[in-house]
């Protein structure tokens, strides 16, 4: 699913936090959005779903395929954006400890966006469960546990297959490896570009590490305190990062993360 966001600007409170940002997707594109902590990123992906602090405001234009999410200083309905979010947004969030609900069996979340938004017998909803299970490789024993029984990785991967099973048309990973280690994080980004890749799905990748970017991404927009500063495809800007702020995300890049574990 195509996203188009023109002229974004986020305020909360009194203090604007995201200042006139331009960013688009093509339908089955992986975009990268690249920044370090507090330089707006998550901001813009809570625009993108409508889930933004009762003390914030906006303006700009936000449309997703053909649905306009946000005109002016005037979101959609909150129906609408509810169904966007449930039918065709499925968003993979930085902690999976604190995303899933910890009196939920792995089977009773992962089904939950098959309640609330198809109307499926409980065979159904089981089938495509035990198929999603399968597709993000955890094996079927982990369907009566809870998440504090799982490890960190298999805990994530319960949060993609709980995003995808909706079959969504467009994937929003807010820093989805953040809190695993570099060898599942690399098992965890593989796995999300598989799976984007084969229901021919759009994604927006939101990290502050380019290497994690460099695997999941093929273009990304650098964002410095709410403004995007560069952009061009992944490989470019890892190459020859133009802005500075570009230049100081690389350099911690290659100092760290997944690229000293590549096969």
């Amino acid at each position: 699913m195509a996203v188009e966001i023109t002229g974004l600007r986020v305020a909360v409170g009194a203090t604007e936090v995201v200042h006139g940002v331009d960013l688009s997707i093509a339908d089955g594109e992986r975009v990268g959005l690249i920044g370090s902590s507090g330089s707006g990123k998550s901001m813009i992906a809570k625009s993108l779903l409508g889930l933004l602090p009762h003390n914030a405001t906006l303006s700009g234009r936000i449309t997703m395929g053909d649905a306009v999410v946000l005109d002016g200083d005037g979101y959609a309905d909150e129906r609408t954006l509810a169904d966007l979010r449930g039918r065709y947004v499925g968003t993979v969030f930085q902690n999976p400890s604190a995303a899933l609900n910890p009196v939920l069996t792995v089977a009773k979340q992962i089904e939950l966006p098959l309640r609330m938004h198809y109307d499926l017998t409980p065979a159904e909803r089981a089938d495509r469960v035990r198929a999603m299970l399968g597709k993000v490789g955890l094996p079927e024993d982990v369907l009566g546990k809870r998440p504090h029984e799982l490890s960190g990785g298999q805990r994530q991967r319960v949060g993609i297959a709980t995003a995808l099973i909706t079959s969504p048309r467009l994937i929003i990973a807010d820093e989805p490896t953040t809190a695993l280690d570099s060898i599942t994080q690399r098992q965890i980004v593989d796995l999300l570009v598989s799976l984007v890749d084969g229901a021919g799905a759009s994604m927006l990748f939101i990290t502050h590490d380019f290497a994690v970017l460099a695997r999941a991404t093929t273009r990304c927009y650098v964002l410095d305190t709410g403004t995007v500063v560069e952009t061009g495809t992944t490989a470019d800007l890892l190459a020859a990062p133009k802005a500075a702020p570009t230049r100081d995300l690389v350099s911690a890049a290659r100092a760290l993360t997944l690229e000293a574990h590549h096969d």
